[in-house]
């Protein structure tokens, strides 16, 4: 189960609370990172075992970086530390290639929705506080956020009617220097890109090192009182948890744990290396029984930005309101 499925059935009761079991079968929380421990829990108590964290990286053509000159003395590419930085790099970069600075699936799939969702977290701002249920959809740091997003589009920076497949093709044909995209692509670019490839960690735009990320997660459901059930459930879940570092090692996922990390580090896995922060930079959207229908509010209304030419201020107010619905439902 992805993490942020888990709370829709955590507050039904329809999950086993598993903060007993850990120590009878050997899982010790304390190896976990902090954001995959932070994964696992609602409301007090813990639902899953982990398996992974995955999370956006930067996928950078190396050979594209040095036609533009934005590589340091060792060859590694220079990524931008604010939104200026961002513009003026991929201004040498069209300048000096011709090719597109960025791209992403920016109508297909929730990619956007995990951008936005970096990007407040970067400024210290939820997109909603679980808390109090407050909403900051409409707010100076989304408007931040969304003027960045668009204006990347409006200068012809990335392309904004790219498509999942459509932004993988460009950045593998190499007409786009960096391609934003998950985890779960480095091994497949790997093996087959034809140019100098890294993969690299998201940087920091907006004030602090933050990605959007999710957890795979084994989880059981709650059935009639038979102890061996558990029992064998636990085993199995017992069984993946020793285990997440071949899974690290050839999904290109992020082990939830700091000593399976630190293996992966020692053995040299290819790429690893290059976006091993993303373990402590990653965070989870916030634990809210809606997940998947706030993703999609926010993924369609500010994709109408771009692709529909409608205002920023309309477009935050209109999310604003619909996913204020679906917390007070």
């Amino acid at each position: 189960m992805h993490q942020s499925n888990m709370p829709a059935y955590a507050s039904r009761d329809l999950l086993v609370a598993l903060d007993e079991y850990y120590e009878e079968y050997e899982m010790n929380p304390s190896d976990w990172t902090s954001p995959a421990a932070k994964a696992v829990s609602y409301q007090g108590a813990s639902y899953g075992v982990l398996f992974d964290l995955h999370g956006n990286l930067l996928h950078v053509n190396v050979n594209l970086f040095e036609q533009a000159g934005l590589v340091d003395e060792k060859g590694v590419p220079i990524l931008p530390t604010s939104t200026e930085e961002w513009f003026e790099h991929a201004r040498i970069m069209r300048e000096k290639t011709g090719k597109l600075y960025w791209v992403e699936d920016a109508t297909q799939f929730p990619i956007s929705f995990r951008l936005f969702h970096t990007l407040m977290e970067q400024q210290r701002v939820s997109v909603v506080n679980t808390d109090t249920g407050e909403v900051n959809i409409d707010s100076e740091a989304g408007r931040n956020v969304l003027n960045f997003m668009l204006q990347r589009f409006q200068r012809d920076f990335s392309d904004p009617n790219a498509d999942y497949t459509a932004a993988q093709q460009l950045f593998m044909n190499g007409e786009a220097a960096i391609e934003m995209n998950g985890t779960w692509v480095v091994d497949q670019y790997s093996k087959e890109l034809t140019f100098d490839y890294r993969a690299m960690n998201f940087p920091n735009l907006m004030g602090r090192k933050k990605v959007w990320a999710n957890s795979h997660m084994w989880v059981i459901p709650k059935q009639q009182e038979d102890k061996r059930q558990y029992e064998a459930a636990m085993e199995f879940c017992k069984f993946l948890s020793e285990h997440v570092y071949e899974w690290a090692a050839g999904s290109g996922h992020i082990a939830p744990r700091k000593s399976a990390l630190a293996k992966l580090a020692d053995d040299q896995i290819p790429q690893r290396a290059n976006y091993a922060e993303t373990a402590s930079n990653a965070v989870t959207f916030p634990p809210v029984i809606s997940y998947s229908n706030i993703e999609n509010i926010i993924k369609e209304e500010i994709e109408k930005s771009w692709l529909l030419d409608t205002s920023v201020d309309s477009v935050l107010e209109q999310a604003q309101k619909r996913v204020e619905s679906v917390m007070n439902e």
